[in-house]
């Protein structure tokens, strides 16, 4: 290891047979440290990926400690693939619930009508008395837009407005909503999310 940071010089200019005497020193190690949070298979394809990493950027990492260098690399690596893991095994887990919340609501198709008719009446009383806090001419505005579909164009040419004063009346609208109904969005969420 003594002769390890005039290796680094020649890794550094490229000299193959510099990098294959530090790979041979230090992979074993680093196999060692990154086992400690994951299987051998994975460690392997990781300490390799860290070499690869460390090769493929040499003439641009400047670093006093190699072997400091690769250990953070991997510890890095590994915690970064932990992470990962935490990620796919929650999507997967959500996947699951949701399926099980899909054949729940085939089997109790009748009552979750029900149900979902009772909710859908109760939000769209929330967003009406939302809407009625709005200028008249505005909560008009923003309704022939979103309930009639109409387009700015037409809803100018219905209600003599110009379009710029449509869009300020539906931006107006929007961003009144979304603050008066923040209380809903934080309610629909938790029962979209309640396991």
């Amino acid at each position: 290891m003594k002769n390890l940071s005039f290796d680094i010089e020649k890794v550094r200019q490229g000299d193959w047979a510099s990098f294959h005497r530090l790979f041979k020193v230090l992979y074993p190690r680093l196999i060692t440290l990154a086992s400690r949070f994951v299987d051998e298979c994975t460690a392997e394809d990781l300490v390799q990926n860290v070499f690869l990493f460390y090769w493929e950027r040499k003439e641009t990492i400047d670093i006093n400690d190699i072997k400091s260098f690769l250990y953070k690399c991997t510890q890095n690596s590994c915690l970064d693939h932990l992470k990962h893991q935490m990620v796919v095994e929650e999507y997967e887990r959500k996947v699951r619930i949701g399926e099980a919340r899909l054949l729940w609501m085939e089997e109790h198709s009748d009552e979750n009508e029900v149900m979902k008719s009772v909710i859908n009446q109760d939000l769209q009383d929330i967003i009406n008395e939302s809407i009625d806090k709005l200028s008249p001419k505005c909560a008009k505005v923003f309704r022939l837009c979103y309930f009639e579909d109409m387009s700015h164009k037409a809803i100018a040419d219905t209600m003599g407005l110009s379009t710029r004063t449509v869009e300020w009346h539906i931006r107006q609208a929007i961003i009144f909503l979304r603050k008066d109904l923040h209380r809903l969005f934080i309610l629909i969420l938790c029962f979209s999310t309640y396991k």
